[in-house]
């Protein structure tokens, strides 16, 4: 049996700031025990695979980079249709996040894209080689871990800190 609520990190750990997601819910599962009731996925590059993951689910929270015109390390919330009409509107800078996008439709058509959908986005500085986070992703990560954090207990699903962090 699935976990009702996922939390889907998803970019390119190889293209240092696009792997925001990714660093994301590797730092979540570092540093919090994680309820039964949440999974958390390194979607990575899954593309077409990516609606799999939001089958039967209540709630979702997908963490990514979008390509907009602000500061690098701005973090922008989009919900439930919004993710589809304003986050897919944005013009894509990289092949992942179209790819996002298109599987995100793709759910929606297949009918597994949950309602309370929420798309985290941080702007990117760079999207060049490299395995770090610039510094202004690092900061929004931080930043998005404390939504995430107010996200879950607004619904029960509070986050215990690991002793050992």
């Amino acid at each position: 049996m699935r976990a009702p609520n996922l939390i889907l990190g998803v970019g390119n750990l190889l293209l240092s700031d696009e792997g925001f997601g990714v660093h994301v819910v590797r730092e979540l599962e570092r540093r919090y025990r994680i309820p039964p009731e949440v999974e958390v996925v390194d979607g990575g590059c899954l593309g077409f695979s990516l609606p799999d993951y939001l089958r039967g689910r209540e709630r979702v929270w997908v963490i990514d980079v979008v390509a907009a015109e602000a500061l690098p390390g701005t973090i922008f919330t989009f919900r439930g249709k919004e993710v589809l009409s304003s986050f897919g509107a944005l013009k894509p800078r990289t092949a992942h996040e179209a790819t996002l996008v298109e599987a995100l439709h793709f759910a929606e058509f297949a009918g597994v894209l949950p309602e309370d959908l929420t798309v985290f986005a941080a702007v990117p500085e760079r999207l060049s080689p490299g395995l770090e986070l610039s510094a202004p992703l690092q900061r929004a990560l931080e930043e998005v871990l404390i939504l995430l954090r107010s996200e879950l207990a607004a619904c029960g699903l509070g986050l215990e800190e690991k002793l050992c962090a």
